[in-house]
């Protein structure tokens, strides 16, 4: 399985409601995209963020279906939206297999 997992920082004028209502719509894609098991997205809470609030972990199959997540269209749209609200992110992938 992957594990995806990226983390924000927002702008300091970015809109809260709007960065909750795009969390949601991330979490929508998980019945849309074939191969993804699991998306959840949370608000961080650690006092050790350096500024990162928000968390989305998308859990895929294998790569391939990590790689139609992020060429799903609505992915794409949602994608192109965050990146104007961002002030920075960072994206990590690996692989995990089950005990």
């Amino acid at each position: 399985m992957i594990v995806h997992i990226a983390i924000f920082k927002w702008k300091k004028d970015t809109n809260r409601k709007k960065i909750s209502k795009l969390m949601r719509n991330v979490r929508k894609l998980r019945g849309k995209c074939k191969g993804v098991i699991d998306i959840r997205t949370r608000k961080n809470f650690s006092k050790y963020s350096k500024g990162f609030t928000h968390t989305i972990i998308v859990i895929c199959k294998n790569r391939a279906s990590l790689k139609a997540y992020r060429r799903h269209p609505e992915h794409v749209k949602i994608a192109k939206e965050i990146a104007t609200m961002e002030k920075d992110s960072i994206g990590i992938d690996f692989e995990i297999s089950l005990w």
